[in-house]
């Protein structure tokens, strides 16, 4: 603990101290991992019947815009309706998560204003812990940045040379004032 503190004391970057972090903030890293695995696997399962819905309206979707050239709203909106209830129960996920790794944070705070405390009554540190240094501070991965990622699982179908009937989709959804349809939230006059 004492050669961590001297290496992370101001002046040097918390990067450099990053590699050596005491097993009480490993543990920490560990235990936000299986909790946001956990979240995910329980909203998915939670979630499955929904999701299955989707792949079978989006290829409805798919068919009747893309391959017949012929806007069908009830269709489209059918699948927007499935998809407001998957983001909005991934964004739920995601935020539970978000609170994972918050408490993470605040416990590892505490733990190194106890540190640095104690370093400062053996000698090796002065004055406050700086506010910006929080060596081993956990974020959430990209993974959770985009809620549609999760439906996104028959790419494999695809083969890599097109997009999924999921995503065509969505892009289909998202974009429905390009194809005859009123942007989201806005009524035909």
């Amino acid at each position: 603990m004492r050669e961590f503190l001297r290496r992370a004391a101001p002046g040097h970057r918390p990067a450099d101290a990053a590699t050596g972090l005491p097993p009480y903030i490993l543990g920490l890293h560990a235990q936000v991992r299986r909790g946001t695995a956990r979240l995910r696997s329980r909203t998915l399962r939670a979630h499955r019947a929904l999701h299955i819905r989707i792949e079978a309206e989006s290829v409805r979707v798919v068919n009747q815009y893309q391959v017949r050239g012929t806007p069908a709203p009830a269709a489209l909106a059918r699948f927007g309706w499935m998809v407001g209830e998957w983001r909005s129960a991934a964004a739920e996920c995601r935020q539970r998560a978000q609170q994972l790794a918050d408490e993470a944070n605040q416990l590892i705070a505490c733990y190194w204003d106890a540190a640095w405390a104690g370093g400062q009554a053996a000698g090796l540190v002065d004055g406050a812990r700086p506010t910006g240094w929080l060596p081993g501070e956990i974020s959430l991965d990209r993974t959770w940045d985009h809620v549609d990622d999760s439906l996104l699982t028959d790419r494999w179908y695809a083969g890599g040379a097109a997009a999924s009937a999921v995503a065509q989709a969505l892009h289909i959804l998202d974009n429905q004032a390009a194809y005859g349809g009123a942007p989201s939230g806005v009524r035909e006059g």
